[in-house]
């Protein structure tokens, strides 16, 4: 038997004092014992045959019991590092499409986001995996009334696509952004990601949630860049197949929110392309200041979008109240 025990001076006595305060962790009653005890410098060691407690109760002890100094127990991050280390040196960019269940919503955008990337001549550049924050469809195929709707709007919808759902630990690390449909996804993305966030507030892992109807960019009436970011409700991208309505009118509703993923993912396209540019021209600028430099090879999108991440800041809704910052009395308003 091995156990910790609580040991006081008298332990340090030779002869037939007794133990007071020897006490097996099986057991927090005070015993007493006859035990010969002997000192050795870095550990103490209490060696006796027989622990007796106040009832009378005899408890035997054959072996040695040790109390050495205790090791600290040093909790690694629930994310995979290694993984994290790669992801940071990856060249293309990484976007993970998340839905509830990942059969209809996800499956959408990543056929329109796929589509669209082609027409950019980003393809190369920009990886896209799909994913669900609930285990209602794992393992099954698109929903018909998506390959519909992808049909429809000239989309090939994924090949040999298969539900999976949500990995925090493996996810938050692989992927640049988190590209949920709605608040309630969001929701369930980060319960997750906050609670890495309180680990290690450095990692700054809620940066990368964002809803993928922010990316539909605000008109402007002046040519200026579009902004993006909008945090309302009304880019929600709702689950059509909430309520299972069925037949023409499901139809309907799954080929409405193809269209509005669409638009969102033509947003997120032209979002892409602005880094591309914004990298481009500083490696023309900084090729043109060296003598015979070679010419710029094509923009990496991965290390330019993680850059642009770390500046977004979480989207303000989204933060959980043990994130937020400390509110300053002096700039609440007075009534």
């Amino acid at each position: 038997m091995r156990a910790a025990l609580t040991m006081n001076d008298a332990c340090y006595r030779r002869g037939t004092f007794p133990c007071r305060e020897l006490v097996p962790r099986a057991s927090h009653r005070p015993c007493q014992a006859l035990p010969s005890t002997h000192i050795q410098r870095g550990d103490f060691r209490c060696n006796y045959q027989n622990a007796r407690h106040g009832d009378g109760v005899v408890l035997p002890l054959t072996e040695s019991v040790e109390r050495l100094v205790v090791e600290p127990v040093i909790r690694t991050a629930p994310w995979d590092s290694e993984r994290l280390r790669q992801q940071e040196h990856k060249p293309q960019a990484c976007l993970l499409l998340i839905s509830e269940s990942d059969v209809c919503r996800s499956v959408l955008a990543a056929a329109s986001l796929r589509a669209l990337l082609q027409e950019a001549g980003l393809a190369g550049l920009v990886e896209v995996a799909t994913c669900g924050t609930r285990p209602y469809n794992l393992g099954e195929e698109p929903e018909p009334a998506a390959v519909a709707a992808a049909e429809a709007l000239g989309l090939e919808p994924p090949a040999g696509h298969a539900a999976r759902l949500f990995d925090p630990a493996v996810d938050i690390v692989s992927y640049d952004l988190l590209l949920v449909m709605d608040k309630y996804t969001a929701g369930d993305v980060m319960r997750e990601v906050s609670s890495f966030d309180l680990i290690n507030r450095t990692t700054q892992f809620s940066y990368k949630v964002r809803r993928l109807g922010e990316f539909i960019a605000d008109p402007v009436a002046d040519g200026s860049a579009p902004q993006y970011g909008s945090e309302g409700d009304e880019v929600d991208i709702e689950d059509p197949l909430y309520g299972n309505l069925g037949g023409d009118e499901e139809e309907r509703a799954v080929l409405r929110a193809a269209r509005t993923i669409r638009e969102s993912c033509r947003g997120l396209v032209a979002f892409l392309q602005e880094l591309q540019l914004q990298e481009q021209s500083g490696a023309a600028a900084e090729s043109s200041t060296a003598e015979s430099a070679p010419p710029p090879a094509a923009a990496a999108l991965g290390p330019a979008l993680r850059s642009r991440v770390r500046t977004m800041g979480p989207t303000s809704w989204l933060v959980p109240p043990m994130l937020s910052g400390r509110v300053d009395p002096e700039a609440l308003p007075s009534f």
